[in-house]
């Protein structure tokens, strides 16, 4: 395996940022076991997992409390790591524009200079919680983009995420800087995700698959039930899977595994 971190000037941004990227090569198993792993020619790409962190998370923390260099190896899948900050993805005034970023500078200056795909039937997105917000909103937005997205506990509706106690503070900041104090930017067509899956099949456009689970211990699961109930209402072809688990790595990176493997991937290079 290698493990890039990076950092980057984005024009954007207009701000240095920081990624880490996983790539399948070989590994001292690899050698013990005699397994042959590949590099990929000039023509030959990987398929690509863009796997967003939570919120008050960076590029690392997706590296750190997860498994996932594993099942990147296991299914030849390239995973980018990037930071969004507490952007949720989206262009932020006066702050940043992080949805084009990650939507169109990112994967346009990654693909340039790694094998990465840019074709739609390669490129997938995931995140958990805030981070499955985001995987949903992008793919809804950017269809053409990204096959399938993933969403581990994600708190898919906003509106409703600051109804912990615990957390009220925190999501009142969070909000104030999405939506403006008095909501003078909030658009329900760009932060609602129902209004956006509605938008999307009105358009007849291409439609992503969408994967979801949350654990039944989840102190916000009643965060994205709603959602995940309209857009299978609305004909998405979305999984819903439920089971123990609390809002915590411990239930994510089990799920993040059988979720990459709901991804049917080729487990080889392609183009």
């Amino acid at each position: 395996m290698a493990l890039l971190e990076i950092q980057l000037y984005s024009e954007v941004l207009m701000k240095e940022v920081s990624l880490a990227v996983i790539l399948p090569l070989p590994t001292i198993t690899n050698m013990e076991y005699g397994d042959q792993v590949a590099y990929p020619d000039h023509h030959q790409k990987y398929q690509t997992l863009w796997l967003l962190h939570a919120a008050t998370g960076d590029y690392t923390k997706c590296l750190r409390s997860s498994r996932i260099e594993t099942y990147a190896r296991e299914h030849q899948l390239a995973v980018v790591m990037p930071s969004l900050e507490n952007s949720c993805g989206h262009n932020i005034p006066y702050y940043g524009d992080f949805f084009t970023f990650i939507t169109e500078e990112l994967p346009a200056k990654l693909g340039a200079v790694l094998p990465l795909s840019r074709k739609r039937e390669h490129n997938f997105v995931a995140g958990p919680s805030i981070g499955g917000y985001t995987a949903f909103m992008l793919a809804l937005r950017r269809p053409e983009q990204y096959a399938a997205a993933i969403s581990l506990a994600g708190g898919l509706d906003l509106k409703l995420a600051g109804t912990n106690k615990n957390t009220e503070r925190w999501f009142t900041l969070i909000k104030q800087s999405l939506f403006g104090e008095n909501n003078e930017y909030y658009d329900p067509h760009i932060h609602d995700l129902e209004v956006i899956a509605q938008d999307l099949k009105e358009s007849g456009k291409i439609q992503p698959r969408f994967y979801a689970c949350c654990g039944e211990e989840d102190l916000y699961r009643h965060v994205g039930q709603g959602v995940i109930a309209s857009m299978q209402a609305m004909g998405f072809d979305v999984t819903y899977v439920m089971g123990h688990g609390r809002h915590d790595w411990d239930y994510w990176d089990s799920h993040l595994r059988e979720a990459i493997e709901w991804l049917q991937l080729n487990r080889e290079f392609v183009e």
